[in-house]
């Protein structure tokens, strides 16, 4: 189906990105205990960035007119793509594990 306005190439990235985060809390489904993060305010905020960033490289790609299944697989890898890039940097050498950070966001 093709869309064609940049406010549903948008929706249709960012509903990647939504379906993104719903497959990581499925994935969470037997665990009896909730994630530590799930409460924290932080982890929410970057959430809805990740899903808008989708949107956004969506727009990005595609303007105001794609396939809508092409737009939601581009909203849905963008995520991937910088969880995979972010996990792949070296942690320093002789750090503390203090308070988590935005790079631990990624380590799921």
């Amino acid at each position: 189906m093709a869309i064609q306005t940049v406010q549903m190439v948008f929706a249709a990235g960012a509903a990647g990105g939504v379906a993104l985060e719903l497959l990581h809390w499925y994935a969470l489904r037997r665990d009896p205990k909730l994630p530590a993060y799930a409460g924290s305010p932080i982890y929410w905020i970057i959430t809805a960035g990740m899903i808008a960033l989708g949107g956004l490289v969506a727009v990005l790609y595609f303007g105001a007119r794609a396939e809508a299944l092409l737009a939601f697989h581009v909203g849905a890898s963008t995520p991937l793509i910088l969880q995979k890039l972010t996990t792949t940097i070296a942690k320093q050498p002789g750090a503390k594990g203090g308070s988590p950070t935005v790079l631990d966001f990624f380590h799921w």
